[in-house]
């Protein structure tokens, strides 16, 4: 039988998820340390029976000290609880250039709550295009809908069109209702400019049938992907694994 010391490990490298080299010249370093720490601890009087555990304890929950061990910023980083950081990251929480998460902040952010340059997701923050239920950014395409140009139910934007549309130059012929700052025929060069965006927008809500199953789709393969690597650190409920 594995000793209490050995589970620890296996444990932390689960989490840390290194190539067979890796993890063992991490266990080595590990396990010296570790005991090491025995010693230390039976030395200050610390029972023999009791030192392992508390030098366990102090040493830190193994999920936490696994993931440290991934680096700061892997080409993909999935985890089944905390903040993932990659240049693919999956998680309850992910930063990354490409993010999934219930929250998610990366250059494409996909989740519940979305930050970046192109998001989507539930609130969605994007700088340039945001896709969302709640919309905010340059150009944005959302039920509420809040950008430069906004397309939406509810559109408020410089450039805005919906059924309900609000904004400096609002197009009479996209929206149902209105409240425009220039009145038809009066709206600067600008922002007539800004017109054939709206024209994207619109498109994108044209292939809604084709964009939406896509989104399901890919919002479910992230979650088997999140789903998968929870089962494969899930184990029995003790702190040495989930503490």
């Amino acid at each position: 039988m594995k000793s209490i010391l050995d589970r620890y490990l296996d444990r932390v490298l689960i989490y840390a998820n290194k190539p067979e080299p890796q993890s063992a010249a991490i266990r080595r370093e590990l396990k010296d340390h570790l005991l090491q720490k025995v010693d230390d601890l039976i030395a200050n009087g610390v029972p023999k029976e009791e030192a392992t555990l508390e030098a366990l304890r102090q040493h830190g929950a193994p999920k936490l000290i696994g993931y440290k061990l991934r680096g700061p910023f892997p080409w993909i980083d999935i985890r089944s609880h905390g903040t993932a950081r990659g240049v693919i990251a999956i998680g309850p929480r992910a930063v990354g250039i490409f993010a999934f998460g219930g929250v998610a902040v990366g250059v494409f952010a996909c989740g519940g709550a979305a930050v970046g340059l192109f998001s989507a997701g539930g609130v969605a923050l994007g700088l340039l295009f945001a896709f969302a239920g709640l919309g905010i950014g340059g150009m944005v395409n959302a039920g509420i809908a809040i950008g430069v140009v906004a397309v939406g139910g509810l559109a408020l934007g410089v450039v805005s069109a919906g059924a309900y549309a609000m904004g400096a130059w609002v197009p009479p012929v996209t929206t149902y209702e209105s409240i425009s700052h220039y009145p038809v025929g009066n709206a600067p060069p600008l922002l007539r400019s800004l017109e054939s965006l709206l024209n994207v927008d619109f498109r994108i809500s044209q292939y809604m049938v084709i964009i939406v199953p896509v989104y399901l789709l890919m919002i479910l393969s992230v979650r088997s992907l999140q789903y998968r690597e929870g089962k494969r650190v899930r184990s029995e409920n003790d702190w040495l694994i989930d503490g």
